[in-house]
């Protein structure tokens, strides 16, 4: 029995299908009717309600073709239907032509108009109460008119009355859905305003505090390079404020993203050739890049700030020289950047000291590179390496599709 409730389910799988599902049960159990002698629902001694069998097997037909047709033309069918049905009555009535026609009115009243609904509701009261009237009138008395009233009722009204209960939970449940969505985006809503008044907030915030720390540092420098310092000591001021006009500009394209406008200038990327060997050189390192496929947005910024962030590790606690080395293989581009260990060597007092200065850090450097790597579907690695610093970020690098890759050829 459960294979067979599956298979009904199956067949039933698309309105299409219902139909036809249903036409054909009506079908089968129309002809079994016939066929077991049941006969019409009217008997009666007037030859013209007794014609053959036949007559009713091509009635039935008809309407099970209706039914197959419904769904695309719901109120037509019924019409044809209601045709057949007075058809059928008429040389006796059948079982199967009536199940037709309560199939037909249910469907109106599920899947028709609203307008088709309400005069199918007053075309079916207006026929029960003719019927019940010519129940009165030819069977004479209220008990003649009570019987044919039930029997008009339950062929015409109840299919009506369970077609307007599945449409109005129907209705109901998609009410539900679309409260549910609208709730949904309202949460959307608030929580993108939210997160809109938490970016303004960081973007005055970085305005207030670091970028105008960076330009003190940048107006600073400057007022001491007027002064015309040593070579030494003018090299180093020009570093510090070519360093901090850049960070400025990183800090305002950041302000301006975090703000929702479009940047004057856009974030660095890893495939800029330019700014690449730019940041490599301000460091004094050096770099081995082959040429590189098309990167994603989300990869090609999050090369970039990894190199940035690793450069400027090996900056403050390393030792030069620093070498970049960039790979491609199996969909994946590698950066790898090395760099000397600074090394306590004894001072003059026999104690230790670092060759070269050194800044505390706090590890968060190492972390954010991590995140940025994973998050842009890779992995990175830094430690000791051979007695270096070793930090190895691997990105995925795909292959282009043939539309990108003709396009690049093209240019």
């Amino acid at each position: 029995m459960i294979h067979l409730a599956d298979l009904w389910q199956r067949l039933r799988a698309t309105p299409r299908r219902r139909a036809v599902a249903d036409a054909l049960a009506v079908l089968i159990v129309g002809l079994l009717v016939l066929l077991l002698g049941f006969g019409t629902m009217i008997t009666s001694d007037s030859a013209w309600i007794e014609p053959p069998v036949w007559w009713h097997v091509g009635l039935l037909v008809i309407g099970c073709v209706l039914m197959v047709v419904k769904i695309d033309a719901p109120v037509a069918t019924l019409i044809g239907g209601a045709v057949l049905f007075a058809a059928d009555v008429a040389i006796g009535g059948s079982i199967g032509v009536m199940l037709v026609l309560v199939d037909l009115i249910f469907t109106v009243a599920l899947v028709g108009s609203a307008t088709a609904l309400r005069r199918l509701i007053g075309a079916i009261a207006i026929a029960i109460t003719i019927l019940t009237a010519l129940g009165w009138a030819a069977l004479g008395g209220p008990r003649g008119a009570v019987f044919l009233g039930l029997q008009s009722f339950a062929v015409l009204g109840t299919p009506l009355w369970w077609g307007r209960s599945v449409r109005q939970q129907r209705e109901l449940t998609e009410l539900a859905e679309m409260r549910a969505q609208d709730q949904l985006r309202l949460a959307e809503m608030r929580q993108e305003e939210v997160l809109r008044d938490e970016r303004e907030q960081m973007a005055r915030d970085l305005h207030d505090a670091i970028a105008g720390h960076l330009s003190a540092i940048a107006l600073r420098t400057e007022a001491a390079l007027v002064r015309r310092p040593a070579p030494a000591d003018t090299e180093t001021l020009s570093n510090i404020r070519a360093f901090s006009l850049d960070a400025l500009t990183e800090m305002r394209t950041m302000i301006e993203l975090l703000r929702g406008t479009t940047p004057e200038r856009a974030p660095s990327r890893f495939s800029d050739a330019e700014a690449r060997e730019r940041l490599v050189g301000d460091h004094g390192g050096t770099i081995d890049c082959p040429d590189l496929p098309e990167l994603s947005t989300e990869v090609d910024q999050a090369a970039y700030r990894i190199l940035q962030e690793s450069l400027t590790n090996a900056t403050k606690h390393g030792g030069p020289p620093v070498a970049v080395t960039v790979t491609t293989a199996e969909q994946h581009v590698q950066i790898e950047v090395r760099n000397a260990v600074a090394l306590a060597v004894p001072d003059a007092d026999g104690g230790a000291r670092l060759d070269r200065p050194s800044h505390p850090g706090s590890g968060l450097g190492l972390v954010i590179m991590g995140e940025r790597a994973r998050a842009a579907g890779g992995d990175l690695e830094a430690g000791p390496h051979d007695g270096r610093w070793l930090v190895r970020a691997r990105l995925p690098a795909p292959p282009l599709s043939p539309h990108k890759q003709a396009g690049r050829l093209s240019r």
